[in-house]
């Protein structure tokens, strides 16, 4: 009699420690108006009233409180539609991907905004088009945002700069215009990627000290003068500025030790190569391709180990022109 006692009272001692997993009739409203907005696709054919615990569900992940706070659609080919309304009705979502529906289509919406838990935000590979709203920059704990690969068209909102949080942005492979904003190239980052874009003017200044894996502005109209990006006491991993208008003097510019990859190829940068290269031991790619640099070529085993190519098509205008390195002699 007194083993059962003990063994109903862990039983319930138990029970009662266990999250509640419950789904919120809030979210299983949302998710159903969701999924109805996008077609009724059967690669959301778990979301269905007849399987009423949305916890249990594909394609997202609940709390301990039984709110829906991760929903990840990726790769349905038959998704259709704009991305619902119905989405800001997940008030404790923390993060939001889809990725590869070209199915959706429209403007990012303005609900989103509503999502004050939200941090990790992927809009990428769709249809979606139109101006990147102003609005997302009240999500102050927006951690990542990738918008990349899609049909967006006008400027970057110029208070992105100002999201506290913000570590990763990808808006690569769209259709933007305008200017870089000052301040977007914060110490803060961690990873910025504008690349394949039609943005104009310089790349604003910036003077913070912190790391930073990767800076990929490639492949649009930029000018100006970079090479504060490099500046002294500022490690950086990944730099590519090539194919836009860059115009400055590169014989001085002494690169961080830490890089591992360096592309400059096809701009209207001058001056020589700069002995820096040389200290590059963890270097592993180089382009200075299609630029006006001049000669001589350095000759220390940090610059010829990349062969020939990262120097080719140089038209030298006042100067030297960059010689050949077939015939330099590697040096330690």
């Amino acid at each position: 009699m007194a083993s059962t006692t003990l063994l109903a009272v862990l039983l319930l001692v138990a029970a009662s420690a266990a999250p509640a997993r419950s789904c919120s009739p809030r979210d299983l409203q949302a998710l159903l108006s969701v999924k109805q907005a996008l077609g009724n696709p059967s690669t959301l054919s778990t979301w269905t009233p007849a399987s009423p615990d949305c916890c249990s569900w594909d394609h997202l992940r609940c709390n301990d409180a039984g709110r829906v706070n991760n929903v990840f659609i990726d790769g349905a080919d038959d998704v259709r539609g704009q991305i619902p309304s119905a989405v800001g009705g997940l008030t404790e979502l923390m993060s939001l991907t889809l990725f590869r529906l070209a199915g959706l289509t429209g403007p990012i919406p303005a609900c989103l905004a509503a999502l004050s838990n939200l941090q990790f935000l992927t809009v990428s590979h769709t249809n979606v088009s139109g101006a990147i709203p102003e609005s997302l920059a009240r999500l102050r704990g927006l951690d990542s945002v990738d918008l990349s690969s899609n049909q967006l068209t006008g400027g970057i909102p110029a208070s992105f700069a100002d999201l506290p949080s913000l570590r990763s942005l990808d808006l690569g492979h769209n259709q933007l215009t305008g200017s870089i904003p000052a301040g977007l190239v914060q110490g803060q980052f961690r990873s910025l990627v504008l690349s394949y874009n039609q943005l104009t003017g310089p790349i604003p200044r910036d003077d913070a000290r912190d790391e930073i894996n990767t800076v990929d502005l490639s492949h649009n109209k930029l000018t100006g003068d970079p090479s504060h990006l490099f500046a002294a006491g500022r490690p950086i991993g990944k730099v590519d500025l090539s194919w836009n208008y860059l115009d400055f003097d590169l014989s001085q510019l002494v690169f961080p030790p830490e890089m591992t990859y360096l592309d400059l190829s096809h701009n209207l940068i001058r001056g020589t190569v700069p002995l820096s290269l040389e200290r590059l031991s963890t270097l592993q790619k180089l382009d200075l391709s299609y630029n006006r640099l001049c000669g001589p070529l350095p000759k220390g085993h940090g610059v010829i180990k990349h062969g020939c190519k990262p120097y080719a098509h140089n038209q030298c205008r006042k100067g030297t022109p960059l010689a050949g390195c077939q015939d330099l002699e590697w040096s330690e």
